[in-house]
């Protein structure tokens, strides 16, 4: 064989090489991006995507335009299907996803949301958010850079794609991480570990105390909340303008917007009543209410909601491996999600829950601490089994 012969041999091999490896990098689709071929035992199971999520899930949005989608970090990723029906109409064969991204700071929130008004064509949304958090308008130029670039060599023939597609294809035994329409499930399949991060989280939020923060000096109920003035509203304050110019984009668009303050479970929330920060959710909840006014001013796209009281679901025993609704003391599973969901969009229980207006907040906050006083006094289990989570953090510093 002469040497023009042997290198054109060589260069046959090679693109028969590569183009073998693009397939089967296609075939896997170890970050769940072509979505075309599913196959039990051997890519159903996709343990690589949570790595990629923030570069694929925006390209899927672009791609498949879904009519609801869930907005915000790890809580909202984890405790909303988005293929619920009270978010997505089964009889007009709607589509959601889970556009929640775990660590996502409100930077990415907003600029997720931004993304998919300009490339998808929502109907409905939920967007979760952290009461107290800063809300602001940010840049999106770099981060929209990085949302609607993914090269397709970097899918087929990077040396990631190819490692992700063998260890995909090992790892069909283990649990999902995500469904395909993007619902993360954490811990989810760990119960025997609820426990344990439950005590651990209690104990970082307690580490990051002052030494004389009430809780740590004295774990024990505070009887009487302290008194609640906020001032009054004017304009729209620069921690929440991000958040004002995002809703008017989505009420311009004539999306159905349903922003809810995240949940915790009970113990996590008599935490901050115990520990002086009993009036932190309700100042929030007020700003927000205020704020969400000024961008939908009849109501008639934008609503707020929160569902922090004394529901049996928010008082889950977390011991014992018990506890089917949590994974800690704030991620919840989408059981409790769907509740939240069912009530939101007008097909839950009265009673569950609250529709949050400026002018009401006053009210449901004294609402909240009477069935708190009457909850403590008919289960003082509850506040024993708090002191405890507090000694116990305090002996172990």
């Amino acid at each position: 064989m002469d040497s023009g012969a042997y290198l054109k041999t060589v260069l046959i091999g090679i693109f028969a090489l590569l183009a073998a490896l693009a397939a089967f990098c296609r075939l896997v689709d170890p970050f769940w991006y072509y979505r075309e071929v599913s196959i039990p035992g051997f890519n159903a199971v996709k343990p690589e995507f949570k790595r990629y999520e923030r570069h694929v899930k925006p390209q899927i949005v672009r791609r498949e335009r879904p009519e609801a989608l869930v907005f915000g970090n790890s809580y909202a990723e984890i405790g909303f299907d988005p293929l619920h029906p009270a978010l997505t109409r089964p009889d007009r064969n709607e589509r959601g996803y889970n556009f929640g991204l775990a660590g996502a700071d409100w930077e990415r929130v907003y600029c997720s949301a931004r993304f998919a008004l300009e490339h998808a064509a929502p109907k409905r949304v939920v967007i979760g958010f952290q009461p107290g958090h800063p809300l602001r308008a940010v840049d999106c130029g770099t981060l929209f850079a990085e949302m609607e670039h993914l090269p397709a060599g970097a899918l087929l023939l990077s040396g990631k794609a190819i490692k992700a597609s063998i260890r995909t294809v090992k790892g069909q035994r283990k649990q999902p991480t995500h469904t395909a329409e993007g619902l993360f499930y954490y811990t989810r399949f760990q119960l025997e570990d609820v426990e344990r991060r439950f005590r651990a989280d209690v104990a970082r939020y307690l580490g990051n105390l002052k030494p004389d923060a009430p809780c740590l000096l004295k774990p024990s109920a505070a009887v009487v909340p302290p008194d609640f003035d906020p001032p009054e509203g004017k304009g729209v304050p620069a921690d929440l303008a991000g958040l004002h110019d995002l809703l008017v984009r989505l009420a311009r668009a004539g999306v159905e917007t349903r922003l809810v303050a995240y949940p915790v479970h009970a113990l996590r929330a008599e935490a901050d009543i115990a520990c002086g920060f009993a009036n932190l959710r309700w100042e929030a909840l007020l700003s927000v209410g205020r704020a969400v006014r000024k961008a939908d001013p009849e109501g008639r796209w934008v609503e707020v909601w929160d569902f922090q009281g004394y529901d049996p679901d928010l008082l889950e025993p977390i011991r014992d491996n018990q506890t089917r609704l949590w994974q800690d003391v704030g991620h919840f599973n989408h059981e409790f999600g769907d509740r939240l969901l069912d009530r939101m969009f007008g097909r839950g229980e009265e009673g569950f829950g609250n529709r949050v207006e400026p002018a009401a907040v006053p009210a449901l906050r004294a609402a909240f601490f009477r069935d708190r006083a009457a909850f403590l006094a008919s289960h003082p289990g509850f506040m024993t089994e708090f002191a405890a989570l507090v000694e116990s953090f305090r002996s172990n510093r």
